[in-house]
């Protein structure tokens, strides 16, 4: 009968000595991929440790006002021209290719980097309860694989494995709703028959703000391009129901390496909804996480938990007594 659930983040790959942060990641890009990070530059603004140390997230941090405008001055349309209808659109053209390619390149250099990690370290193997055990794994390495000799068939790879062929699934919190809701954008819809006259006239009467037509379309194209890169939390959750619904007997649930960033609550809030009862245990590397942890479990009605760091269950491992025993 399964009994506990480990639910495992980066920050036990990063124990077990694999350089897997975003800081990690970030120095690979410097000098595998300088272009790209040339590139992230140019479009978000410079992009510092702070900003890469939080890659996934920050990529909904985007001034999509400051940079819909800068490409809209570039790409103005020729109110002169007999075709002039045809150029409102050039800026908002001009946002998706260029947000597209960012987007595609900065998930293929994620890729390629994760595909070369270096291998975890035996010394830094902590006690696991195996028997009994399922494993929610947020990492794409097979640490538990290969270092625990888990069966793969209790593991769920939740954003996608090293040895499977589909896309790693990484991404920010944001929906398009709530970016818009920031950066509101209003478009007006042209009559139906326009001649190119009349619709170049529309075009030029029908501003929001001052704001030419062209930046609207330019800035509602960098609100979509920013959605796009949304982590599905809703539908992977729907996607490995079965398997979310067979922890409703968990008695004890170990949340190793999670962050509990904005972007991980929602799994485990859907945990919560399931699971009847059970106590938690966290990880947390010198008291970096106790504020989260804290507020996650005052928020979510949590009473039942403790907190370790992963290095306190090294040395003593052989006396770890199991939540089932006491």
């Amino acid at each position: 009968m399964v009994k506990h659930l480990y639910i495992i983040g980066n920050g036990f790959d990063l124990h077990h000595g694999i350089n897997s942060s975003y800081k990690d990641f970030q120095e690979w890009m410097y000098e595998n991929n300088p272009d790209v990070i040339e590139k992230a530059d140019e479009i978000y603004g410079i992009c510092d440790d702070e900003w890469w140390s939080d890659f996934e997230n920050q990529l909904a941090s985007l001034d999509t006002v400051r940079y819909s405008s800068e490409i809209a001055f570039e790409n103005q349309p020729d109110l002169a021209s007999d075709h002039c209808d045809r150029t409102w659109n050039d800026a908002q053209i001009e946002v998706e290719n260029q947000l597209e390619e960012l987007y595609s390149d900065l998930r293929k250099c994620f890729h390629e980097w994760i595909m070369q990690l270096n291998s975890p370290l035996e010394s830094r193997k902590i006690d696991l309860i195996i028997k009994g055990s399922v494993f929610i794994n947020f990492n794409y390495t097979k640490t538990l694989e290969h270092l625990y000799g888990i069966n793969q068939h209790n593991i769920l790879h939740i954003h996608g494995c090293v040895d499977n062929d589909e896309d790693f699934i990484l991404g920010h919190g944001k929906s398009y709703e709530e970016l818009k809701s920031i950066h509101t954008v209003d478009l007006p819809e042209p009559p139906e028959d326009l001649s190119a006259e009349e619709l170049s006239e529309f075009y030029e009467d029908h501003t929001d703000d001052g704001q030419m037509l062209h930046e609207q379309l330019a800035e509602d194209a960098a609100i979509s391009g920013v959605a796009s890169q949304r982590k599905p939390v809703e539908e992977i959750i729907k996607k490995h129901s079965q398997f979310f619904n067979s922890l409703a007997k968990i008695t004890n649930i170990y949340v190793y390496g999670l962050s509990l960033s904005e972007i991980d609550v929602p799994y485990l809030q859907h945990i919560l909804s399931i699971v009847e009862s059970a106590k938690w245990e966290f990880s947390d590397y010198k008291g970096t996480n106790s504020f989260k942890i804290k507020r996650f479990c005052e928020n979510n009605n949590i009473h039942n938990y403790n907190v370790i760091e992963l290095k306190s269950i090294i040395d003593t491992a052989q006396l770890k007594i199991s939540f089932t025993d006491l």
